[in-house]
């Protein structure tokens, strides 16, 4: 039977450099995916990847990466602190003046609720990124090529989960700028009539579209979270915040692989006593519906999960830091603790009906759930 290569990527925004250098290891150990299933700045990252042949995929991400980068340090110093260094000043002169590919501060945004000012959506415009990415991808090639992307996102309305699929329809830049509608920071996108924003409202590891999906072949799953369940202790009211959002983000992830693992033990379950039941009996419809559950669980799904644990360069406002040293740690830290993942799992893969997790914080294993 053959085995479906499938990517799944998170939201992060700045932390999404950490995706490319795991990405940059799995090409250079032949993972070439089947399909990709994507949040935000996972959703850029995947269509760098859709959007350019093989071999020009990791040049189109470290293309991307170089010039998302914001330069300089401002030489500002308050008097009041001596807390204020350059990892600080990086990350705030990245979250006011943005990212040469990503984005730039808005007006009125950023004023729009002190008095009398017009109002606004967002606080910064993703203009930038519509530019780097119809000069990176090639929209023809994402919606016509052997790899299936899936864009998630969020009708901002109705609170609904909305799948941008090639399967079934073409994406182009706006589907890709509405996953990356991260309210009240990036605006939301009108896409045939509805207000979409971020995917990561709802699911900022899409592991349950990526996963639910009937099948029969075998599956290799490789998901790649920006935000990690455990962290470090927090000090200052910025890494409070930091704290808020990995806590807010990774539990969505952490309730998803629960849920999934438990319906796949209940259909396991359904199967097991469906060969139990005489095939008469089967047949009666109010056991039919129930034990049709338990079909198609005959496939092997071996799902690795890598977070990222953090980088040395991290602080405050981590995912907001476009700076050099921190962008350049994550993609170096993505590359090694992917690399240290596939060298730990190894040839290890889910037999027949199992469902099996290997899962990584950073360079270490973590126990999921």
């Amino acid at each position: 039977m053959s085995e479906q290569n499938i990517l799944i990527l998170s939201g992060g925004n700045a932390l999404g450099a950490y995706q490319g250098g795991a990405y940059e290891t799995l090409h250079e150990e032949g993972f070439h995916p089947d399909q990709i299933f994507a949040v935000s700045v996972g959703a850029v990252n995947a269509a760098l990847i859709a959007g350019n042949p093989p071999e020009k995929r990791i040049d189109a991400l470290r293309s991307f990466w170089n010039t998302a980068v914001q330069e300089g340090i401002w030489v500002f110093r308050p008097a009041w602190t001596t807390t204020w260094d350059s990892k600080r000043r990086r990350a705030l002169q990245s979250m006011l003046l943005g990212s040469p590919a990503v984005y730039f501060a808005r007006f009125p945004g950023a004023f729009s609720m002190l008095p009398a000012m017009p109002t606004d959506t967002s606080l910064f415009d993703l203009a930038p990124l519509r530019e780097s990415l119809d000069r990176l991808v090639d929209w023809d090639r994402v919606n016509n090529s052997d790899i299936r992307l899936v864009i998630v996102a969020v009708d901002a309305n109705s609170g609904e989960e909305i799948r941008f699929d090639t399967a079934s329809s073409s994406i182009n830049v706006d589907h890709l700028l509405a996953s990356c509608g991260f309210i009240p920071f990036f605006p939301p996108t009108p896409i045939d009539g509805q207000l979409v924003v971020d995917g990561g409202m709802t699911s900022n590891l899409p592991l349950e579209a990526a996963l639910e999906e009937a099948g029969t072949e075998d599956r290799l799953c490789i998901a790649l979270d920006l935000f990690r369940r455990s962290g470090p202790d927090f000090k200052t009211v910025g890494q409070a915040m930091d704290r808020q959002l990995e806590l807010l983000l990774s539990s969505q992830s952490w309730r998803a692989l629960r849920a999934l693992r438990q319906r796949h033990e209940l259909r396991r379950q359904l199967r097991l006593l469906a060969e139990q039941i005489p095939e008469q009996q089967r047949k009666d419809p109010a056991l039919a519906s129930a034990l049709a559950e338990g079909t198609h669980t005959d496939r092997a799904t071996t799902l690795l999960t890598l977070s990222h644990a953090g980088v040395p360069q991290d602080t405050e406002m981590r995912a907001f830091d476009f700076s050099r040293p921190s962008l350049t740690e994550r993609w170096e830290a993505g590359r090694l603790n992917m690399r240290h993942a596939l060298e730990s799992i190894g040839a290890q893969r889910a037999a027949p009906g199992e469902f099996v997790v290997h899962g990584f914080n950073g360079g270490e294993p973590s126990a999921l759930v």
